[in-house]
């Protein structure tokens, strides 16, 4: 037997985890249990979230990937009790095991009081600090400028997990590219929600604000419809609890260095109301002409297009995110050469003319 401690959680298992080995431990009680099986699964409802497919039993639930039903993962009601059917390539059934045995552990771990932030983490001096953004905006980036920059240390590049009870975060064994799997935990300092900037400047937010991105970034098990309530509830009590801002900066050394020391001195901007583009509009950029179209139920509503300049296509960029009106005169100011009152009051009938044509909203 194999013995892994993720947080409060023991982990006994018939496999070696690979991805495991930093939270290997002595034998001790566990709280999960995880061993292998030839038990065909029965049917029942089954219900497909990103690459897994999970179909509700009377003891639990049957994990298994899309068109791969005779390869997956029975997990109990409580989550205690693990078990996967067996192929014949024990390397295959370890690495399932890693993939499913996450969602057992993050969920027993939610009703403890446990929350997985979709975020790259790092720690400064014994204290942590997470950036979360949607995919593709930069947590990573930003994460190794501060690696450089303050000789910060890498914690998790994917989810890691954060005690709402006594605000830290901790290390886990599940990672996105970067593969770090520290078993580690620090104090949580600040929670970044991350925007990309040609200047650096931290804006503070409001409670809706931060749950809002918390509920779009932390696990919810949705298929588990208590579990899903737990979570929900403390991701509203981490809404409440974090130092949570939204920082704008750029991916380097020098903005790194700027941005740790304006956290350090809670030097914000106060907080402001968002608007965002609604859904269904996309914009094509067509022999140097910004044309901002509608897209599927759009396209009978919506009379026509809407031509924008470069400036215009900039604010529409922007605007995919929720954004205050002051963080989208900041970002023309950084972008363009152009008098602040003149941008203002451009942007201004700008805004007006997308609200007009029911293209944005206040979010």
């Amino acid at each position: 037997m194999y013995y892994y401690r993720i947080a409060e959680v023991t982990l006994q298992s018939a496999y070696q985890l690979k991805c495991f080995e930093a939270f290997a431990c002595e034998p001790a009680e566990a709280d999960i249990f995880l061993e292998g099986t030839d038990e065909l699964p029965a049917q029942g409802k089954e219900l497909r979230s990103g690459a897994v497919v999970h179909r509700k039993l009377p003891e639990g639930w049957y994990f298994f990937p899309p068109n791969y039903e005779q390869s997956g993962l029975f997990i109990s009601n409580d989550y205690s009790h693990l078990r996967i059917r067996k192929i014949p390539k024990d390397e295959i059934v370890a690495g399932m095991a890693e993939w499913f045995v996450r969602i057992a552990v993050e969920c027993m771990l939610a009703r403890r009081g446990y929350v997985s932030l979709h975020s790259a983490s790092v720690e400064v001096d014994g204290i942590a600090y997470a950036f979360t953004a949607p995919s593709g905006t930069g947590k990573s980036t930003r994460a190794e400028a501060w690696i450089d920059a303050l000789g910060a240390k890498l914690i998790s590049g994917d989810r890691p997990l954060i005690d709402v009870r006594n605000m830290e975060l901790y290390g886990v064994p599940w990672d996105g590219k970067e593969q770090c799997f520290r078993n580690v935990h620090y104090p949580l300092k600040a929670i970044c929600e991350v925007r990309r900037a040609g200047s650096v400047y931290i804006r503070e937010m409001s409670y809706a604000q931060r749950r809002k991105v918390l509920m779009q970034q932390c696990f919810i098990p949705m298929w588990d419809t208590e579990t899903a309530a737990l979570q929900i509830a403390n991701i509203n009590k981490l809404a409440m609890k974090a130092n949570m801002v939204r920082i704008f900066c750029g991916p380097t050394t020098e903005d790194a260095q700027a941005l740790y020391s304006d956290l350090q001195k809670h030097e914000y901007l106060k907080e402001e109301k968002d608007m965002k583009a609604n859904p269904g509009f996309i914009l094509r950029n067509v022999v140097d002409e910004y044309i901002l179209m509608p897209t599927g139920d759009n396209i009978g509503k919506f009379n026509g297009t809407v031509l924008l300049n470069e400036v215009s296509a900039l604010v529409w960029e922007k605007l995919q995110n929720p954004i205050s009106r002051e963080d989208l005169l900041k970002a023309i100011l950084d972008e363009f050469e152009v008098e602040k009152a003149v941008a203002a009051a451009d942007l201004d009938a700008l805004l007006a003319k997308l609200k007009e044509y029911g293209v944005i909203s206040e979010d």
